[in-house]
């Protein structure tokens, strides 16, 4: 019996390497699964308040979006020179709200909420990215300072002058 084993060893040395290489693997990542957990809310505090203050402000005059992807209100028609450059410049922007008509959700406005963040050098560059591309497109886009409270009358004449 003993001689049995002795000649089987290579196989069981093998065997145990295979066995020990699949655990490894499955313990330092073969996850079947995601790392993607859900975040608690779409937007922040501040971006919140100022949501309420807004939905009173438009008075179901416009259909309101939030955190919405620069990407997918502005496009970069072919042919134009350097146009994955400028693609990439939009693909990780996004706008904190955007007003849309009811019936054919056309984009009619974007409001920015300004907290003190954008008073940083690369916020403000990034602030001046995002202003001449939607003035370009015909987009308007209103920046509101973040405060404690919002007026909606005030924020209605805000919107309106914008539009």
């Amino acid at each position: 019996m003993f001689d049995f084993l002795w000649n089987l060893w290579p196989v069981l040395v093998v065997a145990i390497i295979i066995y020990a290489a699949i655990t490894l693997v499955q313990l330092l990542g073969g996850r079947d699964t995601t790392p993607y957990q859900k975040r608690p809310r779409l937007v922040t505090n501040s971006e919140l308040k100022f949501f309420h203050t807004l939905r009173k402000a438009v008075d179901g005059d416009w259909e309101i979006f939030v955190m919405v992807r620069i990407a997918d209100l502005l496009k970069v028609p072919k042919g134009i020179k350097n146009r994955r450059s400028w693609v990439n410049k939009i693909l990780s922007k996004h706008i904190d709200f955007v007003l849309c008509e009811p019936d054919s959700l056309e984009v009619v406005l974007g409001i920015e909420l300004d907290d003190p963040s954008h008073e940083r050098p690369h916020r403000m560059q990034r602030d001046k990215f995002v202003n001449a591309a939607f003035a370009d497109a015909g987009i308007p886009l209103l920046r509101i300072p973040t405060e404690k409270k919002y007026d909606p009358r005030d924020l209605r004449r805000k919107i309106n002058r914008a539009l």
